[in-house]
């Protein structure tokens, strides 16, 4: 569009009064234009917000139906299986995460919650983390409760299937020993079926615990003890590993164990494999 004002305009020029009245006039025209252009817009946004909001609810309408149709819905159920199991880590125990399988194949849809339930082996590998310690024991006692309730429920699931396991708690701090007691003894009562044992703890809750407790583990074939500093392993007598003669009976311990020894005796499918040793405080001590 022309102007009269064009070399004025995006200058700082003052007009004069006459101008300003040519201005004004000037632009009558373009304003009575620009409100017409307004009502016409909003006129059409009207008929387009209605069009948007039939097409929304026709959207709604149709996915709903063909998700009734849709090819996974049709999978049998133990393919649906298979692909769940699909989904666990491979490389490490599964975790308390509803970010991961298996919790994660739960929050789907109650169709898959049932299935992922009903599906002990996807349930059969469990790795358990203290919560971290705090001097505020209103808040750290909760978490540990928790985290014990919800071990419980997890291996409970596993039904009669062989379990992997791993426990983590801290090998510095022990002013908190009853919470990782606790998480300790909630695993205990699934030792029949432990295939595959991580324990990370300090050696004095571990096999001060483990010296009371027999049980038969005919399904074990791995045992790995995280121990920390290597004193605090030499000075564990050979009566703390009485679970171990669980896997498969009575056999002969070392009178002192060292810092890593093979278990002699009868523990089949155990195989008596001597652990790497390093000089390092943190050791691991294995049977495998």
């Amino acid at each position: 569009m022309s102007s009269p004002f064009a070399t004025r305009l995006g200058t700082n020029y003052c007009p004069t009064d006459l101008e300003v009245l040519e201005i004004q006039s000037f632009l009558a025209e373009p304003t009575r234009r620009l409100k017409s252009l307004d009502a016409e817009i909003a006129d059409l946004q009207k008929s387009i917000d209605k069009l948007i909001e039939e097409r929304d609810g026709l959207k709604t309408y149709v996915d709903a139906h063909q998700a009734l149709i849709s090819p996974v819905r049709r999978l049998p159920r133990d393919i649906v299986q298979e692909i769940f199991l699909v989904c666990l880590p491979t490389h490490r125990n599964c975790v308390m995460s509803a970010t991961e399988a298996p919790i994660l194949l739960g929050r789907i849809c109650s169709a898959w919650r049932a299935i992922s339930l009903s599906l002990p082996s996807l349930w059969a590998s469990l790795h358990v983390v203290e919560p971290q310690p705090s001097n505020l024991w209103d808040v750290y006692e909760p978490k540990v409760a928790q985290r014990v309730q919800i071990t419980k429920t997890w291996l409970g699931r596993s039904g009669q299937c062989a379990l992997s396991i791993s426990l983590e708690c801290s090998l510095e701090d022990v002013r908190r020993p009853t919470a990782t007691m606790e998480l300790i003894q909630a695993l205990i009562p699934f030792a029949p079926r432990w295939k595959r044992v991580h324990f990370s703890a300090p050696p004095s809750l571990i096999f001060g615990l483990m010296s009371y407790v027999d049980i038969d583990m005919p399904w074990l074939e791995s045992v790995v003890f995280h121990c920390g500093s290597l004193p605090q392993f030499e000075s564990i007598t050979s009566g703390s590993l009485q679970m171990l003669h669980g896997a498969a009976g009575s056999s002969k311990m070392p009178q002192k164990p060292k810092s890593s020894f093979a278990v002699p005796g009868r523990l089949p499918p155990l195989k008596t494999l001597p652990p790497a040793m390093e000089p390092a405080n943190n050791t691991d001590h294995r049977w495998t």
